[in-house]
């Protein structure tokens, strides 16, 4: 792929991009799905949740394929239909339609094992249903109506994100790139089986204790226990990120106490405040989820207060129902099939070297791959760079992803044909994967370019942090007439 092309999926992906995408298509679903409530005279709800969509769209679709884009627009009314019926079974009869909730959801997550494909259905399966956990529990409204324009309220966001997402990243210009290939079979339990394993435990106790504790409100639980627990890449990152969602939840609440009260309901001032607040979270959030958290806390309250629902009283509601949820998704994490975030670093670590692997052999879009595989990374470092910063361990496994990332702009400027560099991957790559057969990592001879001694450099680095610490061979104490012992004359 052509260097130009490198730094148009870079420019695509940096804050201010990603949160002007996501406010631009949250603007024109909320914009659309108004008209629409006006036009068909539905209810606040159908506004609310393609508002809710197209937030949630906006990051989860950020990249994918075009086909998958087009196999999206079938699926998302088939999966709104049945979002509606669940909203009705779970009015109707809690316990069954909590129990269906927990198994779409779950079953969602599972079938991420299939591949990339199953795994973007499982995230469009999921997300009118999530909605339904945001739009307060009982709004008004005729199912039967609402069962009529569920397609075109779902369809809103989608096309919206869908149009300013392929107009920002231009896949046209890109080319196909090859996705990398699929690990190799294991004997041990897939990840994502774990995972749904974690999100179906996590829901049942949800839905029990926010019944138990918050009748009113168990959603908040519910949905604070998903989030916790969809997509952990292992047990430490499940606590860093109820802990964040935590501390977003409560910044956002002060935000919301302030803001409470300023707005009357209906006021177009609402809306442009709540709009601001989402882009500068979704600018932000790639800094730290707490912000996300935060923001999105504190415009759902203004959300609810245009639609003339106050939210100020209920606060301090929210913020307990949050705490528990979190406690909630990350003990399921913890205690249900558990993983490690470092175990999950090594096997990303793996992906990455292999596709650098590749670069060295010159083979095509390989450097794309390589450039994707250690950005998926920065879903493990701040976990990763939490507990580095606690324990002040030396060396780290957070150090992995520093290198790595520092690695990213020598390959883009590497010139083609340094055996030496494949040799020391290799090395690499037999450390990670716990094969080491002893052999010592060789420098580069000094005449190599200060590109190819930069990657080098940081394999080194990964060699030591992965390579099992060498044994000196001990040495035999002497013996002889040099011994001072021997050599003492007698008497």
């Amino acid at each position: 792929m052509a260097a130009g092309t490198i730094r148009g999926l870079g420019a695509a992906k940096a804050p201010v991009t990603v949160a002007a995408t996501t406010v631009a298509a949250m603007l024109a679903s909320f914009g659309s799905a108004l008209l629409l409530e006006h036009a068909a005279h539905l209810h606040t709800d159908a506004v609310m949740q393609a508002v809710v969509l197209s937030v949630t769209l906006s990051r989860g679709h950020r990249g994918a394929r075009p086909s998958d884009r087009l196999v999206g627009f079938a699926v998302m009314p088939a999966v709104a239909l049945v979002s509606v019926g669940l909203g009705i079974l779970m009015r109707d009869d809690a316990f069954a339609g909590d129990a269906a909730f927990a198994a779409l959801v779950t079953s969602g997550v599972w079938i991420r094992r299939f591949g990339p494909r199953f795994t973007k259905a499982g995230t469009l399966m999921m997300l009118p249903a999530i909605a339904l956990l945001v739009i307060p529990h009982g709004a008004p409204g005729a199912p039967s109506t609402h069962l009529l324009w569920a397609p075109v309220v779902a369809l809103i966001p989608y096309f919206w994100v869908t149009a300013v997402q392929v107009a920002v990243e231009r896949p046209w210009r890109g080319g196909h790139v090859e996705a990398a290939p699929p690990p190799a079979p294991s004997k041990r339990l897939p990840a994502s089986t774990r995972m749904a394993a974690q999100m179906g435990a996590a829901l049942c106790a949800a839905f029990a204790i926010g019944h138990l504790l918050f009748p009113d409100h168990w959603s908040w639980v519910v949905l604070t226990a998903f989030i916790v627990c969809n997509g952990a890449r292992g047990r430490g990152d499940a606590l860093h990120k109820g802990l964040l969602r935590a501390l977003g939840a409560a910044g956002g609440t002060v935000l919301a106490a302030v803001a409470s009260g300023l707005f009357a309901p209906r006021d177009p001032h609402a809306v442009v405040l709540i709009f601001v607040v989402l882009g500068v979270a979704a600018w932000l959030r790639q800094r730290s989820y707490a912000y996300w958290a935060g923001g999105v806390t504190a415009a759902l309250s203004l959300l609810y207060g245009y639609f003339g629902q106050s939210a100020a009283p209920l606060l301090e509601t929210r913020l307990e129902a949050i705490l528990v949820g979190s406690v909630i998704g990350t003990a399921a994490a913890w205690f249900v099939l558990p993983f490690r975030t470092r175990d999950v670093l090594r096997r990303r670590t793996s992906q990455s070297l292999a596709a650098l692997t590749d670069v060295l052999k010159g083979e095509p879009h390989a450097l794309t791959r390589f450039e994707n595989s250690v950005a998926e990374m920065d879903d493990l470092y701040g976990p990763l760079r939490l507990h580095r910063f606690v324990t002040r361990a030396q060396p780290h496994p957070a150090d992995v992803v520093d290198v790595l990332r520092e690695t990213v702009p020598h390959v883009r400027a590497l010139r083609p044909g340094v055996e030496g560099l494949r040799a020391n991957v290799g090395a690499v790559r037999r450390a990670v994967a716990r094969r080491h057969d002893g052999t010592p990592y060789r420098p580069l001879p000094p005449e190599e370019d200060a590109t190819a001694h930069a990657i080098d450099a940081g394999l080194a680095r990964l060699y030591e942090i992965y390579a099992p610490p060498t044994e000196e061979p001990k040495r035999e104490p002497k013996r002889g007439p040099e011994s001072p012992e021997k050599a003492r004359p007698a008497g």
